[in-house]
């Protein structure tokens, strides 16, 4: 598993279901990337900002 192959990155975003990991060394610059090859990179993604705008919609009622 190489981070770095070419097959793996669209741009800026990783993909590699072989990958355990759900976040890797970024490409350029420093920190990490998400892994979209994994289910919960998915949830990381859409899920959470789903739950935190769901949630302060039903607050204010």
């Amino acid at each position: 598993m190489n981070p770095n192959d070419d097959r793996h990155w669209f741009g800026i975003f990783y993909f590699n279901r072989d990958d355990p990991r759900i976040a890797v060394p970024k490409r350029y610059g420093w920190g990490r990337t998400l892994n979209y090859g994994r289910p919960m990179a998915w949830v990381c993604t859409v899920g959470a900002p789903a739950a935190m705008g769901l949630i302060a919609h039903l607050s204010k009622h």
